[in-house]
């Protein structure tokens, strides 16, 4: 018992001695001025992430709730929905009934850029898509239908929207 009471008063002193030892020893103010300069540097970081965070967030809802209320505003034939009146862009005096896009197989491919290319379509092409075949219709061939074809750079058909001519009292 002797030898552990001897062994644990040789390694508190030994303990005290090295504590001592230490109390004159500390970083140098170099070193603290650098330690508290990146402190601050990553408090400041933090505080503009939280900052630009919380302007993100107002944008997104300003921009939820200006949209909508300036959709309603805009007048129908430049919203672009279904049934909307808009000028043809070959022949600006005729005006055409564009219905909505219909997606096809590829919508969901990524897409970075497109053009829209006016075809003339089989009408039998209607009943794939579930829309009834109108009558004959002014400017295309009977049996036939104008329809804008959505597609992307690498040539694949994202979307399809039938379209037709309006009858106007000068034709």
């Amino acid at each position: 018992m002797k030898e552990f009471e001897q062994g644990e008063q040789l390694l508190s002193s030994a303990l005290r001695l090295v504590a001592e030892d230490e109390v004159t020893m500390g970083a140098s103010a170099a070193v603290e001025a650098r330690l508290r300069a990146e402190v601050r540097s990553l408090a400041r970081a933090r505080r503009w992430r939280a900052s630009a965070t919380l302007v993100a967030v107002a944008a997104v809802v300003l921009l939820a709730v200006a949209v909508p209320g300036w959709l309603t505003t805009m007048p129908r034939s430049l919203s672009g929905g279904p049934g909307t009146v808009a000028e043809s862009g070959a022949d600006t005096s005729a005006l055409e009934i564009e219905a909505a896009f219909f997606p096809l197989a590829y919508v969901s491919v990524p897409m970075t850029g497109g053009q829209i290319v006016r075809l003339e379509m089989p009408a039998t092409t209607l009943a794939s898509f579930g829309v009834a075949p109108a009558d004959s219709v002014n400017g295309v061939r009977p049996g036939t239908v104008l329809a804008d074809v959505l597609v992307g750079d690498d040539g694949l058909a994202r979307g399809v929207r039938f379209v037709r001519p309006m009858i106007t009292t000068a034709q």
